[in-house]
């Protein structure tokens, strides 16, 4: 049985939060809305978060205040992020943002069964537009997806002008990603769905 994606955007900056549901419960990625606006009912089993930047986890102490046993995967490379905002871009807005929290590092994920099993969660690293952008692929038996953060968008890539970015690093990510053969399901930190055929055939960075 395959998972249901919900979005949730979030803001001014049309950051997307995905709530991955099943029977068995559900995964926070990005937990960028309030649980309040979430409509869903019961601690989430993880919370992944694909990059520092503090729009993509703007709600995260709401979430720790409710369940504070929730673990929290964040790359090792952008876990300082959480709490410093001049590292999180938050300070660039005017509105200094900082999270204090307990996190796990997100590519120790390596073949993780979550949801009582009926998904398998694998952790790319794919830096370019920050140090520690990671692709979180999960499989539920019936489809693969990729949650990419602000390394890919459809028909387009993420800046490498922001704290941690770094151009030919965002072009070997861009390579590796060109390399795969399944057709994913793509899941952006900002704007539409998409499909790897689609980008490999029209995004103007591939």
């Amino acid at each position: 049985m395959s998972i249901r994606i919900k979005t949730y955007p979030y803001g001014p900056l049309g950051s997307n939060m995905y709530a991955l549901i099943s029977e068995k419960g559900y995964i926070i990625v990005d937990p960028s809305v309030s649980p309040s606006l979430s409509a869903l009912s019961g601690a989430p089993e993880a919370i992944f978060i694909t990059h520092g930047h503090y729009d993509h986890f703007a709600e995260l102490a709401e979430w720790l205040k409710l369940y504070p046993d929730i673990p929290v995967y964040i790359h090792t490379d952008d876990m300082n992020r959480l709490s410093a905002p001049e590292a999180n871009c938050s300070g660039d807005f005017g509105m200094p943002f900082a999270v204090h929290a307990k996190t796990l590092p997100a590519e120790s994920l390596v073949n993780a069964k979550f949801l009582d099993g009926e998904i398998t969660v694998d952790v790319i690293h794919t830096p370019g537009h920050c140090e520690g952008q990671v692709l979180f692929i999960v499989d539920d038996g019936e489809d693969k997806y990729m949650f990419s953060g602000d390394m890919l968008f459809r028909g387009s890539i993420g800046r490498t002008d922001l704290p941690g970015g770094d151009m030919r690093k965002m072009q070997e990510s861009i390579d590796l990603i060109k390399s795969f053969d399944y057709d994913y399901r793509i899941f952006p930190g900002h704007g539409m769905q998409s499909r790897l055929s689609f980008e490999k055939e029209n995004n103007p960075f591939f």
